[in-house]
């Protein structure tokens, strides 16, 4: 680079330059045969159908942030990109570009055909979320880039299957599932939504068999009386008890049910009368089994209603009962109103009810769920919670924040039941389970057949999530026992939302436990949820979201990935607006600025500042030890997965301690040095700061790090992505400078204000007299030069008789009293003012901590260093305050 660097600073000329030479160089790819200890994060792979949304920009941000400082701290750092196949979402995008473009459906071309469509519709399309990733600066190891349904994965999945089939942990039977009308397939319990909705509680009359009698029962879901199969009561139910092993008729089929008793009801909700649908509700199942009842199918798969029901069979389905005309195939919604208009019309409708309940909803078309008997695949749960449970319990995996999520885990892991893992779908890992002509099935990858016999393959395919479940093992080579595998598994951290905590985390670390006898990563960091200013969730019915890359393209990618992280605290959810990434800029050109400022006064760009160390002055040793603690402090809060706190100290040292400060004080030595060597210590010790500090801002904002490093870098060093950290340094620690120097920072601070609030001229010189004792009038007089440069101070004398107090504004610090005669400038009202402002800022000071001291709780239970520091703060400002108001009497 040129001496003079550019005036505006270009980042999109620098950001493709930088990440191009990354990949160029090979900075990210990490090996396998390395001695460093390994450090390894698997990326949560997005949907391939994906679009990058400010969620995506925000975890990934996080996860590179982590690689890149770990990358620099000495590990071997592998992040492992890669996409999912996303089963539902990607069937249901492609099928709607097949009718949209040609007016077909899947059916229309045939599965080999149509998932030869969905291949093609993936190739097209899963560059597009690897291109938005590289913008954004994520270090992936692209080498590495997975997919769920590539040979490897999909030899890992079906590996599963068979292990999970000869452990006994994968059955096929007969269960309620979540039935998604609108997709045409089985959801797994997780994958439901459970929201509240202002329904309907429907009371109808079923007549007794052979009498006039009736009894009431309510339902909320009346249109599935067409299955019920018998009607429970409770056994403690004394008034209805006489009823056991009478039959009702059924409305519309006229279907004879016996009334039984059931530990399920409860004898106080609704009428006491329970309708029992074994086909169409978990609960009725379970009494269905223990009472031996028939299971009656009345809705099809796509939501309609069956012109004749199904009894369920050994030997399959068999009709059963027909529907009237009037219901037959209508929509379950569009039924329930004609049914209960016809009910009304009969005299069998009591009444209805307001009737508030928690409905499920398909995660995916976000229509209600149909609980729908069903033969499909599931895996048996209970055996694999244990460990599972206990290690999180244990703390072998660690959640981050901590305490937040560990009770939703233990709900979720102690309240599990069996996973559905088949779904109606032609888009996945299809299940490796083949039958023959007579029923009898083999779970196999290859086709069976021998002999002539024909095999046929299950057609279902497995839930997204199974493959999902393998990703910390599967992407490292399993089942095969590859180098990847055994240097990067287990992999270190998971940054992911807490929405999938059930999903995929407890997956993940169950899998991980059964099939490795390992966790899958020892900590999990659960980042917030970004949301529009208002505090809603970005989605496109609202119309609300940002596109992270179009925010790339306006303000920069280390403008978007600092202002995600200076406006979130850990784990929680954090609101953005288009106007929010200005910050994101601003601290870029502030760093851009520094830079130039110094490139202009510097002849090398050396940061040896070692043969300078007997020339520093105060504000050297203060800047750095300011230095030395902002290192220790950004790597005490990555290690604790505290990246907001990390960033905010590298902001405030760098803004205002560096350039604020430092660079200001070292103007005069700058511009004007008494000797050369005075202008050399201070531009050494500059470089120094502004390389290292490039170095801790690097991993959130690693281009213009990049590109202000390269400008700094010794002979031997190639890029900012590798080179090392320094490490803190016990001699650069040096309290008593820092001290010193925060004293002369209020006393300048203070005389700014005072300057301002009066209407000083900027540029008038003025004297400073100061009422101290003699340790620090002297250290005040031996740093005339700071006061000179940066409050305007001409001249600093002791206090003596001839000052006419009066005639002088005063302001006080830290107990020093500073005068400054300004006689012919004062405006005696002006001061008054400023004064009495003064005295009402510290009595309010004042009167929070003595409220502190005040609670017994707080002087009992904060640590004695924190009573202490708050009773000498009291001290201080009562010392001040007491002098403000001698002062502020004068204009009484």
């Amino acid at each position: 680079m040129s001496k003079e660097p550019a005036k505006i600073y270009d980042p999109k000329n620098v950001e493709n330059k930088w990440y191009a030479n990354w990949v160029e160089n090979n900075y990210f790819h990490a090996e396998a045969k390395s001695d460093k200890p390994p450090y390894t994060i698997v990326i949560p792979p997005p949907n391939v159908t994906a679009r990058l949304h400010m969620g995506h920009a925000f975890n990934n941000t996080i996860q590179d942030i982590l690689i890149r400082y770990k990358r620099k701290t000495g590990f071997e750092a592998l992040w492992l990109p890669g996409t999912d196949h996303a089963g539902i979402a990607t069937q249901a995008v492609v099928e709607r570009d097949l009718k949209e473009s040609e007016n077909k459906t899947r059916h229309d071309l045939g599965r080999e055909q149509f998932v030869e469509r969905v291949w093609k519709w993936k190739e097209e399309h899963s560059d597009i979320i690897t291109d938005q990733l590289k913008k954004l600066g994520c270090s992936l190891d692209w080498q590495r880039e997975r997919f769920t349904m590539d040979e490897g994965l999909s030899h890992a999945v079906t590996a599963v299957f068979e292990k999970f089939y000869e452990r006994g942990l994968i059955y096929k039977g007969q269960r309620i599932v979540n039935w998604d009308p609108a997709s045409g397939t089985a959801l797994s319990d997780d994958e439901v939504d459970h929201k509240d909705v202002n329904g309907k509680m429907y009371h109808i009359r079923y007549k007794l068999e052979g009498s006039d009698d009736f009894i009431v029962v309510a339902t909320t879901r009346p249109e599935t009386l067409l299955g019920d199969t018998g009607v429970a009561i409770a056994p403690d139910d004394q008034e209805k008890l006489y009823l056991v092993g009478k039959k009702v008729i059924i409305p519309f089929v006229n279907r004879a049910v016996t009334i039984f008793t059931d530990k399920h009801v409860d004898k106080e909700f609704g009428t006491g009368f329970v309708k029992a649908t074994p086909a169409h509700d978990p609960n009725d199942f379970e009494m269905g089994e223990r009472n031996n009842l028939d299971k009656v199918i009345m809705l099809d798969k796509d939501g309609t209603i069956f012109p004749v029901c199904k009894k369920v069979t050994e030997k399959g389905l068999v009709d059963e009962l027909p529907v009237p005309e009037s219901l037959a195939g209508l929509d379950r919604f569009v039924a329930r109103k004609k049914m209960i208009a016809l009910l009304d019309e009969m005299g069998q409708l009591v009444k209805v009810e307001d009737h508030a309940h928690a409905v499920g909803h398909s995660y995916r078309s976000h229509v209600p769920v149909e609980p729908y008997l069903s033969e499909q695949w599931f895996v048996k749960m209970k055996p694999l919670v244990e460990k599972a449970l206990e290690a999180v319990e244990k703390g072998s995996v660690k959640f981050y924040p901590p305490g937040k999520f560990e009770n939703t885990y233990r709900h979720w892991m102690n309240n599990i039941r069996d996973w559905c893992i088949s779904r109606q779908l032609w888009w996945g890992h299809r299940i490796p389970v083949w039958y023959n002509e007579k029923g009898e099935f083999k779970v196999s990858k290859e086709n069976p057949a021998a002999n002539g016999e024909k095999w046929t393959q299950d057609p279902d395919v497995l839930d997204t999530w199974f493959s999902s479940q393998l990703w910390p093992f599967s992407t490292l080579g399993w089942p095969d026992n590859a180098d990847d595998l055994k240097k990067f598994y287990p992999t270190s951290t998971l940054v992911t939302g807490p929405d999938i905590i059930f999903f995929w985390v407890a997956r993940m670390i169950m899998s991980g436990l059964e099939f490795m006898d390992e966790i899958p990563f020892d900590s999990v960091f659960f980042n917030g949820i970004v949301r529009d200013e208002k505090g809603r969730k970005m989605s496109k019915s609202l119309g609300n979201g940002i596109d992270p890359l179009v925010m790339v393209d306006q303000f920069s990618a280390d403008a978007v990935r600092f202002t995600l992280m200076m406006m979130s605290a850990e784990g929680q959810d954090l609101n953005v607006s288009e106007k929010s990434f200005e910050i994101g800029r601003n601290f870029s050109n502030k760093v851009w600025n520094a830079f130039r400022f110094l490139t202009m006064n510097l002849e090398d760009y050396s940061t040896d500042f070692e043969p300078y160390k007997n020339n520093f002055e105060l504000a050297d040793h203060w800047i750095l030890s300011r230095y030395n603690s902002a290192l220790k402090n950004v790597v005490k809060n990555l290690d604790q997965f505290r990246l907001h706190d990390a960033l905010e100290t590298i902001y405030h040292f760098f803004w205002g301690d560096y350039c604020d400060w430092y660079l200001e004080v070292i103007k005069p030595r700058l511009y004007k040095p008494e000797k050369e060597e005075d202008k050399q210590t201070a531009l050494r010790l500059a470089s120094f700061i502004m390389k290292n500090s490039m170095e801790l801002l690097h991993p959130f904002i690693p281009f213009i790090t990049e590109e202000i490093w390269q400008n700094f870098k010794t002979g031997d060093e190639e890029s900012i992505i590798v080179s090392q950290w320094a490490k803190p340094q016990n001699a650069w620690n040096n309290t008593e400078a820092e001290e010193a120097f925060s004293f002369l920072q209020d006393s300048i601070s203070a005389l700014r204000n005072m300057r301002s609030e009066m209407d000083v001229p900027p540029g008038k010189p003025m004297e400073l007299i100061v009422e101290a004792d003699e340790d620090i009038f002297e250290r005040i007089s031996s740093n005339l030069v700071y006061f000179k440069s940066l409050a305007k101070v001409e001249k600093i004398s002791k206090v003596d008789g001839s000052l006419d107090k009066k005639e002088a504004a005063t302001v006080v610090v830290k107990g020093c009293e500073y005068f400054v005669p300004l006689s012919d400038l004062i405006d005696p009202e002006k001061e008054k003012a400023r004064l009495e402002k003064e005295l009402k800022n510290l009595q309010g000071m004042e009167q929070a901590i003595l409220k502190k001291l005040e609670n017994k709780n707080f002087v009992e239970r904060a640590p004695q260093a924190v009573v202490e520091g708050e009773q000498k703060k009291l001290k201080d400002i009562q010392e001040n305050l007491s002098k403000v108001q001698a002062n502020y009497e004068k204009y009484v």
